[in-house]
C-alpha cells in the first residue's frame, strides 16, 4: 500500500502540472496492466480515453507555449490576444487540473474511500497548480515571455520521461519531482525579492522599451 501511496501522490503532482500527461500515464499503464484500478474507473484504461487524453496533452503542450500572464515584462512586443484570453486559460486550468487529479487518484486501490482520496487530491492538486502560477507570475515580471517559455519547455520536457517512470519506480519519480520543483522555488523567491527593485508591475526595463 505504500507503494501505492507514493503513486498516488506522483499522479497528483504530475496533474497539478499537467493534467493530461498524468492522465495519459496512468491509462497507458493500465492498458499494459502495470496497474489494477477500481472496476467503476475501467473507462481510464480504454483507447479511447487515451486518445483524447493524448489530444489533450497536445493543446495543452501549445497552450503552455501561447497563453502568457498579462504581467510578462515584454508584453509591448507580444500579440494582445496571447495576453488577454490568459486570464480564462488559468482560470480553466486551475479547475481541470485539481478535477483531473482526483478523478486518477479516485481511480487507484487506495486504503481508503474513493471520496476521500478524490477531496484530498483535489486540494493538493490545487495547491500544485498555484504554486505554478505563482512561478509564472514572477517569471513573467522579472524575466520576460523568452524564459518563461523555456521554463515551460524545459517543464515538460522532464515531466514525460518522469510520467513514464511513475509505474516503475515510484520513489524515483517522486524524487525527481521534487528535485524539479525544489530549485524552481527557490529561484522563484529570488525573483519576488528582485521584483521589490522595480517601480511597478513589469518593472523599468518594460516602461523604457515602451
Amino acid at each position: 500500500m505504500v507503494w501505492m501511496s507514493v503513486l498516488a501522490l506522483v499522479l497528483i503532482i504530475i496533474a497539478g502540472l499537467n493534467a493530461p500527461l498524468a492522465a495519459c500515464a496512468l491509462s497507458i499503464a493500465v492498458l499494459n496492466g502495470l496497474v489494477a484500478i477500481r472496476p467503476e474507473f475501467a473507462w481510464i484504461g480504454s483507447p479511447w480515453t487515451l486518445s483524447i487524453m493524448l489530444t489533450l496533452l497536445a493543446v495543452q503542450l501549445l497552450a503552455d507555449l501561447y497563453f502568457l500572464p498579462i504581467t510578462v515584462k515584454d508584453r509591448v512586443y507580444i500579440g494582445p490576444q496571447r495576453t488577454e484570453n490568459a486570464y480564462l486559460h488559468a482560470r480553466v486550468q486551475s479547475f481541470f487540473r485539481p478535477l483531473v487529479a482526483a478523478v486518477l487518484v479516485a481511480a487507484l486501490p487506495l486504503p481508503m474511500e474513493d471520496w476521500l482520496a478524490a477531496v484530498f487530491a483535489f486540494s493538493s492538486a490545487t495547491a500544485c497548480y498555484w504554486l505554478t502560477a505563482w512561478v509564472r507570475e514572477h517569471v513573467a515580471i522579472n524575466r520576460g515571455a523568452l524564459i518563461l517559455l523555456f521554463l515551460e519547455t524545459l517543464k515538460n520536457a522532464l515531466l514525460l520521461p518522469i510520467a513514464l517512470l511513475t509505474f516503475w519506480m515510484p520513489p524515483l519519480a517522486l524524487v525527481l519531482l521534487i528535485g524539479m520543483l525544489f530549485p524552481t522555488i527557490v529561484w522563484t523567491t529570488r525573483l519576488q525579492r528582485e521584483q521589490m527593485l522595480y517601480a511597478g508591475y513589469g518593472g523599468q526595463s518594460a516602461g523604457e522599451d515602451t
